[in-house]
């Protein structure tokens, strides 16, 4: 079985993002994906502000909230030590035969951060106003893909009734893969990058 790659940003055009700014964009992003991506049944959509005029929805589960604010915050501490800046991905699995997780959908984002300052307040509100249309802009990207690519879902098999999405890990720049995540990488297929 294959699993589809979705790169919303590349390595040659990376989202440029300060610092202080990135934990929020990456949670924006990530609850995004993974709203779009629920089960349904007891997704609850909660608003969500970031910036000035960029409102997401995420799915009000603290479990879910929990993962998704502190890989969010681990991913931007990785990336504040990494000049080069790197890169955060999504990983949707299935449970295999032994144990291991079988990955059908992924998610790659790269992030740089933006190191040099803005010269008074007009810069920063041009900065922010080119942050915001850019995270637009990928999110209706998410929508599009979402909306187009369900084929190769899998069927839900999920033995936990309360589970609203399928599972899900959020690899940062710092994390290395073990020896189960090798082993379903190589069962789940290559790996198939879907042109955006």
């Amino acid at each position: 079985m294959n699993h589809e790659c979705y790169v919303l940003m590349d390595a040659k055009s990376p989202l440029e993002v300060e610092s202080r700014l990135l934990p929020e964009v990456l949670q924006c992003l990530l609850n995004h994906i993974l709203f779009h991506r629920a089960l349904g049944g007891v997704v609850v959509p909660k608003d969500m502000v970031l910036l000035d005029d960029l409102f997401y929805v995420r799915c009000d589960d603290a479990k879910m909230e929990k993962q998704v604010r502190d890989s969010s915050e681990a991913a931007a501490n990785a990336l504040k030590k990494k000049e080069a800046g790197g890169k955060v991905t999504l990983t949707f699995y299935e449970k295999g035969m032994w144990g291991d997780k079988v990955p059908w959908e992924e998610w790659v984002m790269h992030f740089v951060l933006r190191t040099e300052p803005s010269f008074g307040h007009r810069e920063e509100m041009l900065r922010r106003k080119e942050l915001e249309t850019r995270v637009k802009e990928l999110m209706w990207l998410v929508l599009k893909i979402v909306s187009v690519h369900r084929e190769h879902l899998p069927k839900v098999k999920i033995s936990d009734r309360t589970a609203i999405c399928f599972p899900f890990e959020i690899k940062d720049p710092s994390r290395r893969e073990g020896v189960l995540d090798l082993l379903g990488r190589a069962v789940s297929g290559p790996k198939v990058q879907v042109p955006l």
